[in-house]
C-alpha cells in the first residue's frame, strides 16, 4: 500500500482502552426489525432501502493484472462513530476530490449510532466525486461468497477506485487483525490494494490512532475479507 501520510481533518484523540469500552450502548436495529442492544464502534444497517441492480457484462472485460497497489490518503477516525466518513473521505481524496470527514458524514447521514450500510453508502461516494469516471455501487454480501467479493475488488482496483466495505465481527473472530475487542464490532474500512489476482487485499483502517490494538493497514486474505464483512456489504 502506498499511502500519503498527512494531516488530519481534525486532531486525533487516542482512547485509553479502559475510556474506549465505556462508550454507549446504541440500539441496532436487526433485519426483522427487532431492537436489540449491542455494543457497537459504528453500527446500523439499512435494510429499507431498495436494492439496485448491479448488472455488468462479463464477457466484455479485458484480463485483470495480477496485482494493484493504489494510493490512499490515510486519516483516522476522529471519533468513534465516524469510521464510516473516514473511509469515505480516504476514498475520494484518493479519486482527487477534497472532502473531509463532517462533509462526506452529511452526505452518509452518519449519526452518534454510526453510518447505515446500504445503498446511501455508494450514492454518497457518487455525489463526492460527481462528474469523475467513477461509479461506485453497493453490494450486500454473506460470508460464503468469496469468489464474487474477489471479483468486485479486482474490478473495481483495476479501474482506479478503492472499495469501502463494512465488515460485522463478534468476539472472538480474527479475521482482521486487532478486530477482536471482546464486543460486537461493526466497522467500515478500505480495501486498497489486491495481490495474487485477488487472492489477497490489503483493509486500511481508519480505526489505526484512535483504538488500541488497531494496524493501519493489513493484508489479509480475500476469504478473510469475506467473511469479516458476511452479514454486511460494500461500495465498489
Amino acid at each position: 500500500m502506498k499511502k500519503h501520510l498527512k494531516s488530519l481533518v481534525c486532531p486525533v484523540v487516542i482512547l485509553s482502552a479502559s475510556l474506549f469500552f465505556s462508550s454507549p450502548v446504541f440500539a441496532a436495529t436487526d433485519q426483522e426489525g427487532v431492537k436489540e442492544d449491542k455494543t457497537v464502534i459504528n453500527g446500523g444497517v439499512d435494510f429499507e432501502t431498495p436494492l439496485e441492480e448491479n448488472i455488468i457484462k462479463i464477457s466484455e472485460r479485458s484480463p485483470k493484472p495480477k496485482q494493484v497497489v493504489l494510493k490512499i490518503p490515510f486519516q483516522t477516525q476522529i471519533n468513534n462513530y465516524y469510521c464510516g466518513p473516514a473511509s469515505a473521505s480516504m476514498i475520494v481524496n484518493s479519486l482527487g476530490y477534497n472532502k473531509s470527514q463532517q462533509q462526506m458524514a452529511s452526505l452518509l447521514g452518519t449519526t452518534t449510532n454510526g453510518t447505515n450500510a446500504g445503498n446511501g453508502v455508494a450514492n454518497a461516494l457518487n455525489s463526492a466525486i460527481k462528474g469523475s469516471r467513477f461509479k461506485f455501487r453497493w453490494e450486500w454480501h454473506t460470508y460464503n461468497q468469496v469468489d464474487k467479493m474477489k471479483g468486485h475488488v479486482v474490478e473495481a482496483l483495476s479501474y482506479g477506485n478503492p472499495v469501502m466495505v463494512n465488515t460485522a465481527e463478534s468476539p472472538g473472530d480474527v479475521y482482521l487483525r486487532g478486530h477482536n475487542i471482546g464486543a460486537p464490532l461493526y466497522h467500515f474500512g478500505v480495501i486498497g490494494d489486491y495481490f495474487n489476482y485477488g487472492n489477497e487485499v490489503t483493509y486500511v483502517d481508519p480505526g489505526y490512532g484512535r483504538v488500541p490494538g488497531f494496524v493501519i493497514e493489513q493484508r489479509v486474505s480475500i476469504k478473510n475479507m469475506s467473511y469479516a464483512s458476511g452479514t454486511r456489504g460494500y461500495a465498489w
